[in-house]
């Protein structure tokens, strides 16, 4: 960089309003003179994240992350320091200069450019008239009725054939082919040379929550000679920026409208989400060819306290929909369920009977709970007192549990299955989960006629069940120096308090460096941090946090760093603090020598030896100050 350091980051954060920046990720709403949302940190059950516009930071109040916009993107796109430092500056359309060696140069920002290039370079290839290549490709999105602007709107394009078309582009674009192969655009032959991943296959970019392409779905031509020996769909594998278990399809999208309605939709197919929208249904979205999960609800719930999972007819009551309720066990969201008429998917019902009909399908969702009830007691209804004793077996099982029985037990029947994913599924925690598993229990106890005490009695018995199953499982061991016992013991309060002024007055420094060595501070990350600051001034700059950023990797120090700056802040006479502070650690650094010489005093009036005594008593006196 050109420009002085700490000059350019307070340059790129000045540019990136933190509220501006946390909610492209997350959901806020206006509370007071901040804002507040689902933290996205960790498994949020009620708003517990603030930000706050006026001192540019964010706080989460039950998980403690804390900091300011860079930490807030070094978290969310688990980036070191200068990656997020370049995210932001692209955001805010700021050049960094001298951006580093190869190493940085491979980073978050460069990826995401090239997965640009890539999305560009498919679409162009699909709407352009004079390549033949890709005239199957036009020709089947038009079969699918999806017009131009939706086809735009989404970037959909065209992979050809060969193996080597984007190779050639790239090459001829000067750009490095390690690269493309790290976000799994290409991929190297043991004979050598590299060859395209996608071939022949009508590509979806599928983007983060910001819009920015991050992986691709592609679906292979139904005429493609490649239709038999490949996967009718393909998606792009786990690199740096695509996990297919996390990322959601077209929610860039969706967010806003299901702000409005109320509700996501979660549908299975890409040209499902395509032609919704296309037809005025923003708020749905669908899966990377995977079943819902846990992280998939954690990243919906930020937009949506509601989710409605869409199937066919012939598909509810499959493993896709016991998995979803032991989601809704474990889960602080209401996750309902949505059938469509048999043999329609989405968008076959949206072409054949419009928006309306697909709408009203939504609205008459239910909860996946009561959507399972029913179908095992409707299963259950002509087996008598035994149909509805495994009606109860089934339900209870899903509450308390929430395991894969079926899956190894095919011959159990389906009420059993729900017995087991319900007894096993982790308990949502907090008053929240006691009241929505009593809601449950209830619901259960009254659509079979038997008393709460009962069901809850069973439900005891197999949550006992697996407690001792559990303890029969070999505990894994745990690795030296992770967890609790690797965390250092609390810093204390003198050696917080000297960081806290140095970082919030860099002037006050050299007044701290005469007095305090690194040494001094007991605290192994506060040691570090001084050590910094120290160093920066022996540089000859100054000592100031945002110089101070780039040369310490350890996040959560640095977001400790960030508190303690901000207590620094609030007292407005620093050098008097400082000067009790450093008074405080000359006291520390003595406190052995007066002990030592305490003891001696009392040895000396013990042996009657009044010359002795007075002359430590006068050392302790001028040691101590009196």
């Amino acid at each position: 960089m050109t420009e002085d350091r700490a000059a350019v980051v307070q340059r790129v954060k000045q540019a990136n309003d933190i509220v501006d920046v946390v909610s492209s990720y997350v959901a806020l709403r206006p509370a007071g003179g901040t804002f507040k949302g689902l933290c996205p940190f960790h498994d949020d059950n009620r708003p517990s994240f603030d930000v706050d516009p006026r001192r540019q930071r964010y706080r989460c109040w039950s998980c403690g992350k804390y900091g300011d916009v860079i930490s807030f993107v070094q978290e969310q796109e688990r980036v070191d320091f200068r990656e997020a430092l370049e995210l932001l500056a692209r955001r805010a359309g700021i050049s960094l200069e001298n951006r580093g060696a190869a190493q940085h140069n491979q980073g978050r920002a460069l990826m995401l450019d090239v997965m640009r290039w890539a999305a560009e370079q498919f679409q162009l290839c699909l709407l352009d008239d004079e390549s033949p290549e890709a005239q199957a490709a036009r020709l089947y999105l038009g079969e699918r009725r999806l017009t131009g602007e939706t086809v735009r709107r989404f970037g959909v394009g065209y992979a050809p054939p060969t193996g080597q078309w984007l190779v050639e582009r790239a090459t001829a674009a000067s750009l490095s082919l390690d690269l493309l192969e790290k976000v799994g655009l290409i991929a190297r032959r043991d004979s050598g040379g590299c060859y395209d991943r996608f071939r022949d296959r009508v590509m979806f970019p599928i983007r983060d929550i910001r819009g920015q392409t991050v992986g691709f779905g592609g679906r292979i031509m139904p005429a493609s000679p490649l239709v038999a020996r490949v996967p009718k769909y393909y998606n792009s594998c786990e690199t740096p920026l695509f996990n297919k278990s996390e990322q959601v399809y077209g929610l860039d999208l969706a967010r806003e409208p299901a702000g409005k309605v109320g509700f996501l939709a979660v549908v299975e197919g890409y040209t499902d989400v395509l032609m919704a929208h296309q037809l005025g249904v923003g708020n749905v979205v669908a899966t990377m060819g995977t079943a819902l999960n846990a992280s998939h609800v954690r990243q919906l719930r930020r937009f949506s306290p509601r989710v409605v999972l869409v199937y066919d007819a012939d598909e509810g009551g499959d493993t896709g929909v016991d998995r979803a309720l032991e989601i809704f066990v474990s889960q602080d969201i209401d996750l309902r369920i949505a059938t469509l008429p048999e043999g329609l998917d989405p968008c076959d019902l949206l072409i054949r009977d419009g928006a309306e009909s697909f709408k009203a399908a939504l609205t008459k969702a239910v909860d996946v709970l009561e959507f399972k009830l029913n179908r095992v007691l409707a299963a259950g209804v002509s087996s008598g007192v035994e149909g509805q004793r495994q009606a109860v077996e089934a339900t209870l099982g899903v509450i308390a549990r929430g395991a894969d029985l079926a899956c190894k037990q095919p011959g159990l029947p389906a009420i059993e299955t729900i017995l087991d994913r319900i007894a096993l599924a982790p308990p949502l925690p907090g008053q929240a989960g006691a009241v929505k598993q009593e809601l449950m229990i209830t619901r259960i106890a009254h659509r079979l006629g038997l008393k709460e005490e009962t069901v809850w009695a069973r439900l005891k018995e197999l949550r006992t069940a697996r407690r001792g199953a559990e303890r029969t499982t070999p505990a894994r061991d745990v690795p030296k120096g992770s967890g609790a016992a690797s965390r250092s013991a609390p810093a204390s309060r003198l050696e917080r308090e000297l960081l806290a002024i140095l970082l919030a007055e860099p002037a006050l420094v050299p007044v701290a460096v005469a007095d305090v060595s690194p040494r001094d501070v007991e605290h192994p990350g506060l040691r570090q941090l001084v050590e910094g600051l120290y160093r920066l001034h022996a540089e000859g700059v100054a000592p100031e946090f945002d110089r101070l950023r780039p040369r310490i990797e350890n996040q959560a120090l640095m977001a400790k760093a960030l508190e303690l700056q901000e207590e620094g802040l609030m007292n407005p006479d620093r050098a008097k603090w400082l000067t009790a502070v450093l008074a405080g650690f000359r006291a520390r650094r003595s406190l052995p020598e007066k002990q030592e010489l305490q003891t001696q005093l009392q040895a000396a009036l013990g042996a009657g030896d009044q010359a002795r005594a007075q002359e430590l008593l006068q050392r302790l006196q001028n040691l101590t100050g009196g």
